[in-house]
This record gives structure tokens, sequence and C-alpha cells, in this order.
């Protein structure tokens, strides 16, 4: 299947934090033999006509858009009915805090499927279910991680998936920023913009992520599922490693 990765525009510029969702989502699609493209929306800051263009040349039988924070919502709702407009039959999946309001985007956009929680099980298992044709309700109810609305006009949420292990966690593919053009913009030069070090010996500034989850309860987070897992010592040492030897960051 030919399969599209879209990163929404969430903030005035594009800020130096890498789609880290997005890149673990193709680096898990991939895993299954497919073709992933990513249109990288958030960094290049595509005009509606560039993104007119692009979906009008590419037939894709799947886009996932991240939404990462629910300021996306009338871009999502505006990419998705530009998707459907160019190929009705593609399947338009959402991921990102933005599903929170699951519904919302099955009623009022051209969402087929909400991704809840980490995606790297649930977006494997539901490629699978789109590939085999098994869209019915009984076969996606059997997806754990995803909202639909069923065959009796019902949204229908199946529950959460299990967590991925810490020692299951990937680590970031930087080569699908390399592809996209955009790496210098989240590896760069000096230490930190706000501050010094006194310490710095130079090199490139890198964002390293050891964890996943959160134990704080925000009364305004949309984190959507609980626990907290820290990759192994020896997985976060040696991402460090290739990052100061391939890229030069010393920071």
């Amino acid at each position: 299947m030919k399969i599209c990765i879209v990163t929404t525009p969430i903030r005035p510029v594009p800020t130096d934090f890498p789609p880290f969702g997005s890149m673990v989502i193709i680096q898990s699609i991939r895993e299954l033999g497919h073709e992933v493209f990513f249109h990288h929306i958030d960094y290049h800051r595509y005009s509606k006509e560039d993104n007119y263009n692009y979906f009008k040349k590419n037939q894709f039988d799947v886009v996932g858009i991240s939404a990462v924070v629910s300021t996306a919502y009338e871009y999502t709702k505006y990419l998705s009915k530009l998707i459907k407009e160019f190929n009705p039959n593609t399947i338009v999946l959402v991921g990102g805090s933005l599903v929170a309001s699951a519904e919302i985007l099955h009623r009022k956009s051209e969402v087929d499927f909400c991704v809840i929680g980490d995606g790297e099980i649930i977006i494997k298992n539901l490629v699978k279910a789109i590939e085999d044709n098994k869209l019915k309700d009984e076969d996606l109810l059997k997806i754990k991680g995803i909202t639909f609305i069923d065959s009796q006009n019902k949204l229908k949420f199946t529950g959460y998936e299990r967590p991925v292990p810490a020692p299951l966690l990937e680590s970031p593919d930087y080569s699908i920023l390399e592809d996209d053009k955009s790496i210098k913009h989240y590896i760069v030069e000096g230490a930190c913009r706000t501050y010094e070090l006194k310490n710095y010996t130079g090199g490139k500034r890198a964002i390293v992520i050891v964890a996943k989850g959160c134990v704080a309860r925000c009364t305004f987070c949309h984190r959507l599922e609980k626990g907290y897992r820290v990759s192994p010592l020896e997985k976060i040492k040696k991402h460090i490693i290739m990052l100061k030897e391939k890229y030069g960051v010393g920071y």
C-alpha cells in the first residue's frame, strides 16, 4: 500500500522539537514492508496550493495525520476533506492529543479512524486490517486503541492497547529527517538559545527522549494513557553516541 504521514502546523513558526511521534509511526509501518511518504507541513509550511497539488498528484491508500494539540482541529478538518476530495477511498487516520475529541473528528471531518495512545502497535494492526480489507464492525472491534463510527452510526472505542514495553521503545531514525531535508532545523549549532553552559565544549545541539509517558495529572493535559517507561540505558547511550559520531552533536 501507498501510505503518507502528515504533520500539522501547530505554532506560528516551527519549533526545534523533532516530530518524534510521526517518525516512530513511519518506522513502524515500514517494518510491515510498506512504502511510507512524509509530508512534513509543520516544518515546510506548505501552502494550501502546495497541499492541493501534492494530494492531487499522489493517490494514497492511507494518510495518517499527526495532530499533537487541540489547536490542530481546524487544519485537520481542512486536510481530511482535501484528501478525500481527490480519492474518496483513501483511509484517513488521526493520532495525537486531538483524538481526545474523536467523535467530533468523525462527525465533523473526513476522519475514518482515530488512534488512541501509543501508536506503534496500534498502527501496525490497523494497517494490516486495511490491507486485508477487514473493515467490518466485528473486525475493527478486535483492534485495540482505535475509534470509528460503526454500521449503526455509533461511535466505538475499542479499549486501550497494551503499552509498548520499555525495551521495545524505538530510537528515532534521523534518516527520515534527512530525506525530508529538515534535519538541520532539529540538529543545530550551539548549546542553548536561552543560556550558555560554562562547560560547553562545542558541537551541535539535539533533543534526546529517554522515556515515554507521564506520572502527573495536569487537568489541562490530553494524555490518553497511564504509565511511565524509561528506555534501557544501553539503548540511550548507543543513541547518544550515534548523534555524536554521525551528526557532531555535543549538547
